[in-house]
């Protein structure tokens, strides 16, 4: 089994720091299927918890460049990383002697503690942004900052390297990094812990701990250089710095594109064959045969037409009938062929949650939704048989569409699933008892298809544009969106756009986000 280790700050968190709500909704399922994921980060428990906190996770996690494993089922620390009295004496030596003023990370009465000199010039930048962190311990002066069991140092601009080095070196029993911030590149972080930690050692030990057979990690930084040697196979996202990107095997997508994700969902889900077909035109003779079996069906099984009519014509027209009802694993799919399973979804997509991951790692999948473009409403009075009334609806906004996108939108990247959009011609008739039109429960209805009026494919983030409306800027709000859309939820859209990676999130205008298209990689 493999486990997927990922540094936290450049890699999966976005250029802001924050977990992207796409990145959480794919990690969760993949987690939810059974697959191993951890992090490892610099970050101690208390901020790494907190930004994570939507992530699932049942592996434990590296925290503090590995000083600590912790475990978030049981809440315990199973490995811990200390420093001596004697390692301890000599950190006290050289930060006072060098009168550099780092952050020092200790236990203090059972408690994670940061202790530091306030109103240090150098530390100014980062507290501003890491604000509400009960751990802090603000002190006057060196009385204090090195109180209880410390574990941990980190120097920001560190006024005298040389002799720092001297001191924190490998025969002392210590193991430092060197790197650039993440959000700040003015600052560059000195950070020491025992050289019994590491996010190497740290990232062996949580593979021992899962049982895994390889470990793949991710990072974007000059501490993630330790943890790329424990790896078996090891990817810089496209944000890093050069020297990672050269000891990598692969450079994945960046940061601000869940290049971590992205990459996972594509290795655990082998992908099927799938040939997109070159045209979508209808084929109408073969719909019109649909439909007469439908029927047909419907009257010699039930007696009466309803709701499965319109699901029974697709399943007919997309899928030959020797492939109906077909069993995959414990579960049954509408249809098989060629291109895979066929799955007809008129409504509640969230109910596919439950078949999706068994069936993408079966085969490629199509889920077909029949999207009513338009109704022709007849009222009849059933005991005449009289046509009271017809109406004609034409649908024009794609709300209902997105949201059943946004119901299964953690699996809308996986490259086994097709959405196929089935825009239809409908004929919908309801019997009243009388000329009174009065709407009574268990009233007869049927709903008969007349004609396919064509079609959209959703395999990749690029299909996904047919939706957005013309005049519509490269870079837009949501305001503006829904000005050209109108009748479509621009909110709704937009978080599945975003989602499946058509759109990114480019910045603000007033108050407002400011969205940006995506081109298409060639």
């Amino acid at each position: 089994m493999t486990l997927y280790m990922t540094d936290l700050d450049g890699t999966l968190l976005d250029n802001s720091g924050k977990l992207k709500p796409r990145a959480a909704d794919m990690l969760n399922s993949f987690i939810e299927n059974g697959t191993l994921f951890s992090y490892c980060t610099a970050r101690g428990i208390a901020t790494a918890g907190e930004i994570t906190k939507r992530l699932q996770l049942r592996t434990p996690v590296s925290v503090m460049n590995g000083v600590f494993i912790y475990d978030p089922v049981t809440g315990e620390y199973p490995v811990k990383n200390i420093f001596t009295a004697e390692q301890a004496k000599l950190l006290k030596k050289a930060i006072t002697e060098n009168s550099e003023t780092p952050m020092v990370f200790a236990l203090i009465d059972g408690k994670e503690r940061v202790s530091f000199i306030e109103n240090s010039p150098n530390l100014k930048g980062h507290l501003s942004r890491r604000k509400g962190d009960r751990r802090r311990r603000p002190l006057s002066d060196y009385d204090g900052l090195f109180d209880g069991e410390v574990y941990y140092a980190a120097f920001i601009n560190p006024k005298n390297k040389p002799e720092l080095d001297r001191v924190f070196c490998a025969e002392n029993g210590f193991m430092s990094t060197y790197y650039t911030d993440t959000y700040d590149t003015r600052d560059n972080w000195y950070e020491i812990f025992p050289i019994t930690a590491g996010k190497a050692n740290s990232a062996r030990k949580i593979k021992e701990l899962t049982g895994a057979d390889e470990l793949v990690v991710f990072g974007d930084n000059a501490n993630d250089i330790s943890m790329f040697a424990a790896a078996d196979r090891k990817y810089a996202v496209e944000n890093a710095i050069p020297e990672l990107k050269e000891l990598a095997d692969g450079v994945i997508g960046s940061n601000e594109r869940c290049g971590v994700p992205e990459f996972i969902e594509k290795d655990i889900y082998p992908v099927f064959g799938y040939t997109r077909p070159e045209t979508s035109e209808p084929d109408e003779a073969r719909f019109a045969a649909s439909v007469a079996k439908a029927l047909e069906r419907e009257r010699t099984t039930i007696g009466t037409l309803n709701e499965k009519t319109v699901h029974h014509t697709l399943k007919c027209y997309y899928c030959d009938e020797s492939g109906h009802e077909a069993k995959i694993g414990g579960l049954y799919a509408d249809g098989v062929g060629e291109n895979g399973i066929f799955e007809i979804q008129s409504a509640n997509f969230g109910y596919l949650s439950k078949k999706l991951p068994q069936m993408l790692s079966a085969s490629h999948v199509t889920v077909i939704y029949p999207y009513a473009k338009i109704t022709h409403n007849y009222s009849i009075n059933s005991q005449t048989g009289e046509i009271m009334s017809v109406t004609k609806h034409t649908d024009s906004s794609y709300s209902k569409l997105f949201l059943e996108l946004y119901r299964m939108k953690a699996f809308l990247t996986n490259p086994n699933l097709t959405v196929l959009i089935s825009f239809l011609e409908i004929d919908k008739k309801l019997f009243y008892k009388d000329e009174r039109k009065i709407r009574r429960k268990g009233m007869k209805k049927e709903k008969i298809p007349k004609k396919l009026l064509s079609e959209i494919r959703l395999d990749c983030a690029e299909d996904y544009k047919v939706f957005l409306p013309e005049g519509l800027p490269k870079r837009f709000t949501k305001a503006e969106l829904q000005k050209l859309i109108r009748t479509t939820d621009a909110g709704l859209m937009l978080s599945v756009l975003e989602f499946v990676g058509t759109v990114i999130r480019a910045g603000k205008s007033g108050n407002s986000i400011v969205y940006e298209l995506v081109e298409t990689e060639q």
